[in-house]
């Protein structure tokens, strides 16, 4: 039940069951609207469910976790397939980064949710971003060492063979 509105001038009362209906005073005809509206709007809160926890996020902190995991299962199939095939390794390697990387933004999205979310949502993303950014630090640094062995083995020198000697020349 609505209780009803007093009017700040006269003290009458807008009853509870015509607040819908009515925006002035009975008694005096001052304008009541400003009041109507905040007492409809404290009731419209009230009725109003609670909002739902977002799935996705609730879920982000898992996924997190579970992407470095497919990922490596992926690899490891991947690379037992495709050994001899350079383009499928190609194709295993970008799927795998992907997936690394999309359970870095899952930890962060889960980490930067709003705190009404479930419980253990927090340390699941933490460690999912852990895990993801060792990952992709050392696909990074793998990358680099790749690079650095690639142009150091183009410029060694030719080792000497066994019947010359570099003393005489000869």
């Amino acid at each position: 039940m609505v209780e009803p509105i007093t009017c700040p001038m006269c003290q009458g009362a807008i009853p509870g069951k015509e607040i819908h209906t009515r925006t002035s005073c009975p008694s005096c005809g001052a304008d009541l609207s400003a009041l109507v509206r905040q007492r409809l709007a404290a009731e419209a809160r009230a009725m109003a469910p609670p909002p739902q926890p977002n799935p996705l996020i609730s879920q982000a902190g898992l996924l997190s976790l579970v992407a470095p995991c497919f990922g490596i299962v992926v690899y490891l199939f991947g690379r037992r397939a495709f050994t001899e095939n350079p383009n499928g390794m190609l194709v295993v390697g970008a799927v795998c980064t992907l997936v690394v990387a999309a359970g870095f933004v899952f930890g962060v999205v889960a980490f930067f949710a709003p705190k009404a979310q479930e419980a253990g949502t927090m340390g699941k993303a933490i460690a999912g971003i852990f895990i993801n950014g060792l990952l992709i630090s050392l696909a990074i640094l793998n990358i680099f060492t790749h690079q650095k062995v690639a142009a150091t083995g183009s410029d060694t020198p030719e080792p000497p063979r066994r019947g010359s000697s570099y003393i005489s020349g000869k």
